[in-house]
């Protein structure tokens, strides 16, 4: 638990030092962005790494609830 607690800290903590970077040096703009390339990239990773979905199985092992 201890370890989600770091994670999630420490994802605020880096979203809020960059997007004050972004938006101190390049305007407030970049900083949403930012955010936006990062969602998209995050999306991509997701999409690309999820397992292919396998062949149906057949009616009689779906009858059977296994």
């Amino acid at each position: 638990m201890s370890l989600n607690t770091l994670g999630y800290n420490t994802a605020i903590a880096l979203g809020a030092f960059f997007g004050g970077v972004f938006a101190d040096n390049v305007g407030v703009r970049s900083a949403f962005w930012f955010g936006v390339a990062l969602m998209a990239a995050s999306l991509a990773v997701t999409l690309g790494t999820r397992p292919k979905t396998s062949a149906a199985l057949p009616e009689d092992v779906m009858a059977a609830g296994g």
